[in-house]
């Protein structure tokens, strides 16, 4: 009872705490390319190389999605998506310790698995269990989330990088999704309103399965399966807005 008292809900402490772990791991991943023009010279690798490198793991968090949201509702999508911040992390402080192109490319692979669990996916089925009619809103703030990492992290990242050098960026980063991002999520997040004795927000009241061949109002917060979404024309129509 202690996480909702008075009009303050605690849905409101999931949705911010799941938007700051999409700000780690986008704002991290949008910062790889700050990182082209150091790593050349050090290591007289072409910025195609890297930047194939960089690419790579656009690719494969893409190709990983099914898996990503699989493991979600298989399992718990909290412990999914900090698996994957801690993932991330790892990868960025192994990052400086690298010396051939092997390293680089291994790190990345292992880096897009964790990038692929932390992504927005994830969090977004942790906030629809906590909210009903606002929804679209909660949702909005988890996408907002990364895009405001990559506004905040990038500059920070080049920061470090004209302070001390390539190096210590991805330590700063490492760090960041370690000690700052992983504790918020482990400590705040909680996949479900009801595992803290709460309920959604704007639930509608439960109706019997007698009630459920009745026009209600009700049955429009009921969430579809994947079998009913796919017989629908806009299932398609927005997978192939995000396919394109």
């Amino acid at each position: 009872m202690l996480l909702n008292r008075g009009n303050f809900y605690y849905g409101w402490v999931v949705t911010f705490a799941s938007a700051f772990i999409v700000f780690g791991a986008s704002g991290s991943h949008f910062s790889f390319g700050v990182f082209l023009k150091p790593m050349s010279e050090e290591f007289d690798w072409s910025r195609a190389v890297l930047a194939t490198a960089f690419g790579t793991t656009f690719m494969l968090s893409g190709l990983l999605r099914p898996v990503g949201g699989y493991l979600a509702d298989r399992y718990s999508p909290k412990a999914v998506a900090l698996i994957g911040i801690a993932i991330v992390g790892a990868m960025l402080l192994l990052l400086p310790y690298i010396q051939t192109l092997v390293h680089l490319f291994s790190i990345f692979a292992v880096m897009s698995i964790g990038l692929t669990l932390a992504a927005g996916p994830t969090l977004t089925k942790i906030v629809s269990s906590w909210f009903f009619q606002r929804r679209g809103l909660t949702l909005g703030l988890i996408n907002g989330g990364g895009a405001i990492g990559g506004v905040a992290l990038v500059p920070a990242s080049t920061l470090f990088l004209e302070t001390f050098a390539w190096q210590q960026a991805y330590q700063f980063l490492g760090v960041l999704l370690l000690l700052v991002i992983f504790p918020i999520g482990l400590l705040l997040i909680k996949n479900r309103p009801e595992d803290v004795g709460l309920k959604p927000e704007g639930a509608p009241p439960t109706v019997s399965t007698a009630d459920e061949q009745d026009p209600n109002p009700a049955l429009a917060f009921r969430d579809s399966t994947l079998v009913d979404a796919m017989k629908t024309p806009f299932f398609w129509k927005l997978t192939f807005g995000y396919f394109v």
